[in-house]
């Protein structure tokens, strides 16, 4: 039997539509998203581990939607009594399935995460702190998906309830699994928060970039909205084809937010422009000194330093001004780019910096290491 993509038929309720929709709208976005990064990095030769990373994940999303869609057409939306004992079965085999995916999802959004830090601060200490952090993660996942297939033994007895298996505490265990994803969650945002707060930049600046890396609260907040949604439907276990519909939004909802969050901090200047456009540019006033000028062109000397220490290799990068003894930080990825390492090692931009918009740019020979 047919549910007809959960939508009602035949006089009997189904909620299944709203799985549906949620998951198509969400594969749509978080793939436009992650094409649009993808094209980002290609282009300006940057694609790393990072951006492979996160296409995983996405791959595994289509995986975690293409489950619950099947779990929607064998009857997941529907109350039991409406449901045979086959379409019983097939479809919380379905969502059973459906579990792995969305767990490697969640993991691999925040491997992503952590990678795009590691390439941001280079420094010593934060790559051994990054490299603990991404084995908590990766090994917590791992036992998570271990414990999900063998919840139940045997593993048939996680959807065919007449199989007498021995199962853990199913309850105990989603809670469980749910508060402690949102600990790691915070774990990964407050991951940089310690090294841009480090950065010498005025508290406008810090500020700015400190939302930047704090984007990825938004899939902190869907965690949280899943776990109460889990909490709730543990009330009523009876019709779990029909009171599981809004964790399963939630679920659908927090794996894509993860793909776009991960991706927000690589396109912020595409999106800035874009916004632009229909708000207007910022005023002389609301922009930054890295801002474009309609002045004439102003003539700088900016050399990368010997020593890189701290300093940010992609996204923000420390720049010597000669007319001050302090050094100067500049937002590589919005005005100051850096050449390609490539060109970096050879010709007359060795260890140079080019300044784009409308500054012009000597370069200096230095020693980078």
């Amino acid at each position: 039997m047919s549910s007809r993509l959960g939508i009602p038929h035949g006089g009997l309720p189904d909620q299944g539509w709203k799985l549906y929709i949620t998951s198509v709208v969400m594969i749509v976005t978080a793939g436009l998203f992650t094409l649009s990064r993808c094209v980002l990095r290609l282009h300006t030769r940057r694609f790393g581990r990072d951006d492979i990373a996160i296409v995983v994940s996405l791959l595994f999303s289509v995986l975690l939607s293409v489950a619950i869609q099947l779990a929607v057409e064998h009857g997941y939306g529907m109350h039991k009594a409406d449901l045979t004992k086959t379409e019983l079965i097939t479809a919380l085999r379905w969502f059973f399935i459906a579990q792995m995916p969305y767990k490697v999802v969640t993991c691999l959004n925040k491997v992503s995460a952590i990678l795009l830090y590691q390439r941001i601060f280079i420094s010593r200490s934060f790559q051994i702190v990054a490299w603990v952090c991404l084995a908590m993660v990766v090994s917590w996942s791992l036992g998570s998906i271990a414990a999900t297939i063998l919840q139940c033994v045997p593993i048939v007895g996680s959807w065919d309830k007449s199989v007498h298996a021995k199962c853990i505490d199913s309850n105990a265990f989603w809670m469980s699994y749910s508060i402690s994803k949102i600990l790691t969650d915070v774990m990964v945002l407050a991951l940089p928060m310690p090294q841009v707060l480090k950065l010498h930049l005025d508290l406008r600046e810090r500020i700015l970039l400190c939302g930047v890396f704090l984007m990825g609260g938004f899939v902190t907040v869907a965690s949280i909205l899943r776990a109460t949604a889990v909490h709730n439907s543990l009330r009523i276990q009876s019709d779990s084809t029909w009171n599981f519909i809004p964790r399963g939004i939630w679920t659908l909802i927090e794996a894509n937010v993860g793909i776009i969050c991960a991706s927000l901090p690589i396109l912020k200047r595409p999106i800035g422009s874009l916004l632009s456009r229909f708000f207007g540019p910022m005023t002389a006033g609301q922009s930054s000194d890295t801002s474009y000028s309609d002045g004439p062109p102003v003539h700088r000397t900016l050399q990368v330093p010997p020593r890189r220490g701290t300093f940010l290799q992609e996204g923000i990068w420390p720049v010597h001004n000669h007319r001050q003894k302090d050094w100067q930080w500049a937002a590589k990825d919005s005005d100051i780019e850096l050449l390609h390492k490539k060109d970096m090692d050879s010709g007359p931009y060795l260890g140079g910096v080019l300044r784009k918009d409308s500054w012009t740019v000597t370069t200096e020979q230095a020693s980078v290491p």
